[in-house]
Parts: structure tokens; sequence; C-alpha cells
């Protein structure tokens, strides 16, 4: 997707979701499941993982990324299981290994504060190279989403979008009135990078759903 740094397609998803600046990661609950998806969906269109009649199976040796090899360990060893209980299997854990490549790559730091002087918190930003491979993958996402019907759009940029769309994880990408208007178009993204973005959508509904119950 890009000539700069190399991530993994959930580290793109965390970029993806940094606002603009790069000064902020959103605390959403939906991240989880479309960074769990990520990690999935990259596993299934490497080859590492197969889908048999909507569940997952570890095939080959394990990644070497961190984050994708404790996801295909977990398959690997629970053979059978649907998608849905990997996208909301460790979610929290996943986003945080991603997070720790993203520093080690140095696309990303941290820093200590305290909330009131008080409250101990650790805030989460780009480097002035994570702000560059951000703007790229907005960049690349939006790209996918514009593409007219019956063109190619760039295969991992097409994957990421669809999976967002089902995260609900577009919005630094694009407004809403273009979110609206290409309806149809991310609809169809992320109908292609099933079976995991079903799995995403459904999973980002049930957390939707708890909060308002």
């Amino acid at each position: 997707m890009r000539g700069t740094a190399v991530t993994t397609l959930a580290g793109d998803m965390i970029l993806l979701a940094f606002d603009a600046e790069g000064g902020r990661l959103p605390v959403r609950q939906s991240l989880a499941p479309a960074v769990r998806g990520a990690l999935l969906a990259e596993l299934l269109d490497g080859g590492a993982l197969t889908d048999e009649a909507g569940t997952a199976g570890a095939v080959g040796e394990a990644p070497r990324d961190a984050a994708l090899r404790e996801v295909w360990q977990r398959v690997s060893a629970e053979p059978g299981r649907k998608w849905l209980h990997w996208v909301r299997k460790d979610g929290r854990a996943s986003v945080h290994e991603v997070l720790r490549g993203l520093e080690k790559d140095g696309l990303l730091e941290r820093s200590a504060g305290r909330v009131f002087g008080l409250f101990p918190l650790e805030r989460v930003g780009l480097t002035p190279e994570g702000l560059a491979a951000a703007g790229e993958v907005r960049a690349a996402v939006a790209a996918a989403a514009e593409e007219p019907a019956g063109r190619a759009a760039d295969g991992r940029a097409a994957l990421l979008a669809g999976l967002a769309h089902a995260g609900g994880q577009l919005g630094t990408a694009l407004s809403a009135d273009r979110r609206r208007a290409l309806k149809d178009r991310l609809t169809a993204l992320s109908e292609s990078a099933a079976p995991v973005s079903p799995a995403v959508r459904r999973a980002v509904q049930d957390l939707q759903g708890a909060a308002v119950s």
C-alpha cells in the first residue's frame, strides 16, 4: 500500500484510527474487533488461515510478526471455531501488541502524564514518520473507496477499506457525506472481505448494543 514504513494490516487499521493530526487515538470499543479482524484477514489472505464452512483453520508455519503469530497459534490450537469467536477473542491484547509493533518501528511514541495531577495516564501519539504513514493509509483507503465500479483498486487498501467499513473505522478517511454517497461501494468492499468482515460487523454491533442496554 505504501512506499514508507511497512506495517501489518492491523497496524494500518490503528494508523487509520488516529485523528488527522496524530495527537490522539480515540477510545472506541469498536477498534479492538476491527484490529482483530485485520489480523485474521491478513492471515487468511496470506494463506496462513483457511475458511472451512465458516470456521477458521491454521496451516503452514507461525508468522514472524508477534501479533499475527499470537492469533495463528490460538487458531491452530482450537480448530473449528467460527470467525466471530476469533474476532471477539483477546481484542484488547491484540491492540496493545500491534501498538508495541508500531512503537518498535518508530511510528508511534508513548508519554506518561497525570489526570488532575493525580491519576497516571499514558498518551499515545504518532512520530513524524507515523504521521506520514497514517496520511498514506487514509489516502489509500479513500482511493479504494472512490474507485469507480468495474476498476480494480489496490488489493490491500480495498481489504482494509472493507474491514474498516465493517468496523466503523472510516471516519478519518472519508467524511460522513462521502460515506453515505459511497454506501454501495463500501458495502461491496466489505462483502469482498468476507468471511471476516461480517464477524467484525457483528462484534461491533454487539458492543454497541451492550453499551446502550
